[in-house]
């Protein structure tokens, strides 16, 4: 079937497939879960910024508070893996969502009583890595339980309905938290947490259970679980390559700490206009996701990674030299639709190609590449701090596309796809 005739049927494309999705019962709760979860995590991911760089006046101390969560995923992720093939995912999910509800009520607490300043910043550093930690290990299962509610068949319809769904909260949520912001730092972080309890409570009511578990998993080696793991990806043919291009994730987290920078002190606009660039660039993810989710395996993957770079990248860098915030919102939009593309099409070749006691583990080492996303924020604000912006996007897009290019026609069993 040609595309356009493909997207001429749009309407009835996404009939037949919300009806396939919503027939299951226990996917109703993982949608509304992974809105209050991607919701939570955008506002807490703004107020971070947006404090940090009002208290220190630094784009260096706001990049290195905003990756330190990064640095805790990343050196869970692997455990994180390890649990979801070994332990009920059910249960994994609940435990961690209360856990990071509770950790964002006493950031809430500590700055209602002023105990965060400027010369007590460093407090939301080991804060900010408890918060990592409990991603790293809620991540993986988050998205192998995907398939045990849906099944492989139905993985890319449901995983473009959740990131549909998880953007309208991309849209909302900088809205929102914008005016959070305004009214309180504090009171943006009790809202996270009542976010994260809303979602622990979707995740209570599912009554599917893991499909998979491995009678004797338990008997070995946790360390011996996960070395399996990283050799069977390295091994794969396609797995490889696949975690090889999420690396570039760094670059794209390296312009995260511009949109603050740019919006605040190059436009000279205020909180608000920061929740619009964000909201924004939501629109075009839900689009991005909204197409993604209505042609389903019609598409090659290969064609769809391919337009997610240029959408993404390009976007960046028509941000980065933007002159007015009418620019700079468009600019947003494209970079959200690029991201949908990415991470939809990503997560569901992984899962579809990792076996069923794999996948996990495959999933684990996908978030520690992907996630090296929040380190690079780390790494922009220093170099927005001693170049300018125009150099930080320049960077971080073309080091992106650079990579992305040499791994696709380095593989060939990826250019099949």
């Amino acid at each position: 079937m040609d595309i356009s005739n493909t997207l001429f049927r749009y309407p009835r494309y996404i009939i037949k497939n919300l009806d396939e999705l919503f027939s299951i019962s226990d996917y109703k709760y993982l949608v509304v879960a992974n809105i209050t979860m991607f919701a939570g995590y955008q506002i807490r991911v703004m107020a971070l910024a947006w404090i940090v760089l009002d208290l220190t006046e630094s784009e260096t101390s706001m990049g290195l508070i905003n990756s330190i969560s990064g640095i805790g995923v990343i050196g869970m992720s692997l455990f994180g893996g390890a649990f979801s093939d070994r332990f009920e995912r059910w249960k994994l999910l609940w435990v961690t969502k209360l856990s990071v509800a509770f950790i964002s009520l006493i950031t809430g607490i500590l700055l209602s009583i002023n105990i965060i300043t400027e010369n007590t910043i460093w407090i939301l550093i080991p804060l900010s890595l408890i918060i990592g930690i409990l991603f790293g290990i809620h991540n993986p299962s988050s998205q192998t339980f995907v398939v045990d509610v849906v099944g492989k068949e139905k993985l890319v319809q449901a995983v473009s309905f959740n990131t549909s769904a998880s953007t309208l909260a991309q849209i909302i949520a900088p809205s929102l938290g914008g005016i959070l912001i305004w009214l309180g730092y504090d009171i943006s972080f009790y809202f996270i947490s009542s976010l994260y309890i809303l979602g622990a409570f979707m995740i209570f009511s599912v009554k599917t259970r893991s499909k998979y578990k491995k009678t004797n998993i338990k008997k070995q080696s946790i360390f011996k679980d996960i070395k399996i793991g990283i050799l069977y990806s390295i091994k794969h043919p396609i797995i490889r390559p696949l975690l090889i291009i999420s690396i570039t994730a760094i670059f794209g987290g390296m312009y995260q700490p511009v949109i603050p920078v740019k919006i605040k002190n190059n436009l000279g606009l205020e909180e608000l206009h920061y929740g619009y660039t964000l909201a924004a660039s939501g629109i075009g993810a839900l689009i991005g996701s909204i197409i993604l989710f209505s042609l389903g395996k019609k598409v090659k993957n290969l064609y769809v990674l391919i337009i997610s770079f240029i959408g993404f990248d390009i976007g960046v860098i028509i941000f980065g030299f933007a002159p007015n915030f009418l620019i700079s919102t468009l600019a947003s939009f494209m970079m959200g639709t690029g991201f949908a593309c990415w991470m939809v099409t990503v997560p569901v070749m992984l899962q579809t190609h990792a076996s069923d006691e794999m996948r996990g583990r495959v999933v684990s080492l996908y978030y520690m590449t992907i996630l090296t996303y929040q380190l690079g924020w780390f790494f922009g604000g220093y170099i927005l701090e001693k170049t300018s912006i125009e150099f930080s996007v320049l960077f971080a897009s073309l080091s992106s596309i650079l990579i992305a290019i040499f791994t696709i026609v380095s593989s060939k069993e990826l250019r099949k796809l």
